[in-house]
């Protein structure tokens, strides 16, 4: 009798650990399945038409350009939404042995965001060297404000050479419009300097010389600030001109 129930016991010990270790595999695989089916929604966020997706596109318009009114915290939300759909991934994958590709795939929209950053930093760059206003915006450049006192042709020389090292290798429309832009820039600095130093020295067969640099500053504040400089005969000379100029 003691045997049978030893029996017993031991068949009841061993049923015990096949329920165990089916429950226990039940609950893997549903784990698994669950980790999956997180996967595929995270996958959803950054694949076509996914929200995160839409909202990276929506920082640029159908030619390319940043869209108006871009702020840097639109640009730190999206990386942190990222980060954590990444960081989820890479968790899942390695807790479930998981074989995905869902981290590369954010990875590129990553790619993606911090391009469309460095022209945003590059564009805000640009727009700082003027005393107010967004001098580029959503692909116009603004040519009428005002440039900052004290910019040299080295200044913008070297912000040139930072956007060639920096968007080496792509061709768009952004990339023509800021090109242009940067010319023009430096194109109103060196025009800028030159008449200063004209003024500076106040010789009168300047004058006509200086009233060509005038009529090409597109900023007219800045054309009513270098007139008030001029005293004396080069005042008067350049008056001169600039009447003759208007008539003809």
């Amino acid at each position: 009798m003691k045997m049978k129930k030893k029996k017993w016991v031991v068949l009841v010990g061993v049923i015990a650990v096949a329920i165990g270790g089916w429950f226990y595999q039940e609950v893997k695989e549903n784990e698994v399945t669950e980790a999956q089916e997180e996967l595929k929604s995270n996958q959803q966020l950054v694949g076509k038409d996914g929200d995160l997706t839409l909202a990276v596109e929506r920082l640029e318009d159908a030619s390319g350009y940043l869209k108006m009114n871009i702020k840097e915290n639109d640009f730190t939300q999206l990386e942190a939404q990222l980060a954590a759909v990444k960081s989820e991934n890479d968790q899942l994958i390695a807790k479930y042995k998981l074989k995905s590709n869902a981290v590369r795939h954010v990875e590129r929209l990553e790619e993606r965001l911090s391009l469309l950053r460095q022209r945003f930093e590059f564009q805000e760059e640009i727009n700082q060297l003027f005393i107010d206003g967004t001098a580029i915006n959503q692909g116009v450049f603004n040519q009428k404000l005002v440039l900052k006192k004290d910019l040299t042709q080295l200044d913008i020389e070297k912000l040139e050479k930072s956007f060639e090292q920096t968007f080496e290798y792509q061709e768009d429309s952004w990339i023509t419009m800021m090109e242009q832009s940067l010319e023009a820039i430096l194109g109103q600095v060196i025009i800028i300097d030159n008449a200063s130093r004209m003024i500076a020295d106040s010789n009168v067969e300047d004058a006509k010389n200086l009233v060509i640099l005038l009529n090409n500053l597109t900023a007219t504040e800045t054309k009513i600030a270098l007139l008030s400089q001029m005293t004396g005969e080069l005042q008067e000379a350049v008056f001169e001109e600039l009447q003759l100029s208007n008539r003809l």
